[in-house]
């Protein structure tokens, strides 16, 4: 799966492949002086990367609107599944750097809250790629579905994809939050390609579900 992976957003047409990945990239520049809004297609790409039929060869940036319908979609998913825990994380630096120096108890408590947060962000944080493969194959509600994300998130295989797109996106956010300018810039670069990466780790770890549970 990882060489596969890795190997992934060079697929198909070179030429093609090529041109994907310098519009990832250019997106991803625009974002530094834009926030947000050139990201908006990005995710609507990695939705497609996480769909089956897109395992032979990466998608292109074709069909906009669709394309940013389904960044839309994919927004809405990563906002609802990363709110708590960035209110969490917020709450917890702010117990940090804002507590007294003479309290030491009141330390020791912010460290182990800060522990126990960083537990309750994965606990949102690991599902979010499979609750992104469900919205990409089976609509935007099955995202909340527990049942249908449980048989996967538990599954080994699932782990492993999710440990590859973590480590390729820990790698590639090193670079691009260097504070040399033209380390940064390769960074933005291998950001998009992380991405795919993970995506299509997590796509292979799916599999062909459909995610057809409750809802």
């Amino acid at each position: 799966m990882l060489s596969e992976a890795l190997r992934y957003p060079f697929g198909g047409d070179r030429g093609d492949a090529a041109e994907t990945l310098a519009v990832g990239f250019g997106l991803h520049l625009v974002s530094v002086w834009v926030p947000v809004l050139p990201l908006v297609p990005v995710l609507g790409y990695l939705l497609r990367v996480l769909r089956p039929d897109a395992v032979d060869a990466p998608p292109r940036f074709t069909d906009v609107p669709s394309l940013l319908r389904d960044g839309v979609v994919a927004a809405v998913v990563a906002a609802a599944y990363l709110a708590v825990p960035v209110v969490g994380l917020a709450i917890t630096a702010r117990g940090l750097f804002l507590g007294g120096p003479g309290a030491g108890v009141g330390r020791l408590g912010v460290i182990v809250g800060g522990a126990a947060t960083i537990l309750f962000v994965c606990c949102f944080t690991y599902p979010l790629p499979a609750a992104l493969a469900a919205a990409a194959r089976s609509g935007l509600r099955t995202a909340f579905d527990v049942r249908a994300l449980l048989g996967v998130v538990t599954n080994a295989r699932y782990f492993y994809g999710w440990s590859i797109g973590v480590g390729a996106l820990g790698v590639a956010a090193a670079f691009a939050t260097s504070p040399a300018r033209p380390v940064a810039l390769v960074g933005y670069f291998l950001l998009f390609y992380a991405e795919v990466v993970a995506a299509a780790a997590v796509r292979d770890a799916v599999g062909g579900k459909r995610f057809l549970g409750s809802c």
